[in-house]
């Protein structure tokens, strides 16, 4: 099974199965590995096509005469990784895409549509040069539409995403968080302190052969190659965890100290935990600390052990329990507790494609009543004098600034977190408004960090 191939069933996992994008990927790879070049393919078209679909099928249906709904599924996937490869990609020209689509679509007993498949694409083709290339295609395409479904179309956004954020982040350029949604991010790494120093890791990175460039944090470095992280040495003896910008800074604002009981209420895959419990390693040398790391699904636990195990940390339990419900057993224990809580995603859709297509306005407000039910038990297991960090992947103001100020009305005393933000980032979160509020809206930076909001709140004595 070649590349595009595999993409083609990948599309038809995530858009008629409805599976999630990054695990669809993880599963792939896993399963067929592919190798150098043919990888880094799949990995492209599948993740391009995903964040460019609602522009790619804006394409289809003005080239075809047909609403994209109308033309039959396998088909309609099949063109859409054709026309991202021709609107998108520098390196492939039409004519192998359209032959190479043509060629599957045969090959899959499609032959009856591989005229349709064919015209649809030359014909696509022929509108391109026309129009002296892709950019310029893109820009004649969106000429005479309304700000809102420019948008829309450049950016492949729906538009009630658009909308909500004019709405809730009036001094945000849009645009500009639209571009970066579609930038590729690179891969983050944060250094396990309990493990070995950051220049012990950039020495072991470098005798591996990866390229590596100063990360924003400075317990971070970013990965400049396109290989497998999890494929170093180093990473799996433990030296690093792969980590977005904006969830490290979640957890570097924590203010963890030697001994300290910390309670992670959504930890899933275990990135928080893993974060915490190696600080409070790197602390407390050989002396005793608890984090108590829960999920509400089962399922997931091994994943975070996986972490644990691999970084050699002690002092963690995993269970599974539903962080909606109160458990007794909780009551005023934790010095520390992390509510990393579900949320719609809206900050991580450059990771996430698909979520911008699946996520509707109301999944909003449902999402803010799970919040508020976590949130309501999470306050009551901080200890008297204990901290409460509450964190999203969204930007959306029902989600964060709203929550923060439910979790204030139960009691809590909000802490300044902007002092504590390293200086690019305080600067981007000022400059769009993100620390007008409660807590720190962060808002998504091409090749830098995701979208993330970070509020952090005292007990009192």
């Amino acid at each position: 099974m070649n590349a595009r191939e595999l993409v083609w069933d990948m599309l038809a996992e995530v858009n008629e199965r409805c599976a999630l994008s990054h695990e669809v990927h993880a599963s792939a790879m896993a399963e067929h590995d592919p190798q150098g070049a043919e990888r880094a393919l799949v990995t492209q078209l599948f993740n391009g096509t995903l964040e460019r679909q609602l522009t790619i099928d804006t394409v289809l249906a003005r080239q075809t005469g047909r609403e994209i709904g109308k033309i039959k599924p396998k088909i309609r996937n099949l063109l859409r990784m054709s026309v991202y490869q021709m609107l998108f990609l520098q390196r492939v020209p039409a004519a192998v895409a359209c032959n190479e689509a043509v060629s599957l679509a045969k090959k899959r007993g499609l032959a009856g549509l591989s005229g349709f498949v064919n015209g649809t694409l030359r014909g696509l083709d022929r509108a391109i040069t026309a129009q002296g290339g892709q950019q310029e295609y893109l820009k004649a395409a969106a000429q005479g539409m309304e700000e809102t479904e420019r948008l829309e179309f450049l950016y492949s956004a729906p538009k009630w995403m658009i909308e909500l954020w004019r709405k809730d982040f009036p001094k945000t350029d849009i645009e500009a968080i639209l571009k970066a949604s579609l930038t590729e991010n690179g891969i983050n790494i944060r250094v396990n302190r309990s493990r070995c120093a950051m220049e012990e890791l950039v020495a072991e990175l470098s005798r591996e052969g990866a390229k590596t460039e100063p990360g924003v944090l400075d317990n971070c470095l970013r990965l400049t190659g396109s290989g497998n992280p999890a494929a170093l040495a180093s990473y799996r003896d433990g030296l690093f965890s792969v980590q977005d910008t904006s969830a490290v800074l979640a957890g570097n604002l924590l203010p963890l100290a030697p001994g300290m009981n910390v309670l992670d209420l959504c930890a899933a895959p275990g990135g928080k935990t893993v974060h915490a419990a190696d600080e409070l390693a790197a602390l407390s040398g050989d002396g005793a600390f608890d984090v108590e790391s829960r999920d509400v699904s089962e399922s997931k636990l091994p994943m975070i052990r996986e972490q644990l195990e691999r970084v050699r940390l002690d002092h963690v339990h995993c269970a599974a329990s539903d962080a909606s419900v109160y458990d007794p057993s909780l009551e005023a224990w934790a010095d520390v507790v992390i509510a990393d809580v579900p949320c719609s995603g809206l900050g991580v859709i450059g990771r996430k494609a698909d979520i911008k297509y699946k996520t509707k306005p109301e999944d909003i407000a449902a999402l803010a009543a799970i919040q508020r039910a976590i949130v309501r038990q999470a306050v009551r297991y901080v200890k008297p004098g204990g901290y409460l960090s509450y964190s999203t992947c969204t930007i959306a103001r029902a989600e964060n600034e709203d929550l923060a100020a439910f979790i204030e009305s139960l009691g809590m005393t909000p802490v300044d977190l902007s002092e504590k933000l390293p200086a690019e980032i305080r600067e981007s979160c000022e400059r769009q408004g993100g620390l007008d509020g409660i807590g720190v809206q962060i808002f998504p930076e091409p090749e830098k960090w995701d979208g993330f909001y970070i509020a952090g709140f005292r007990k009192p004595e």
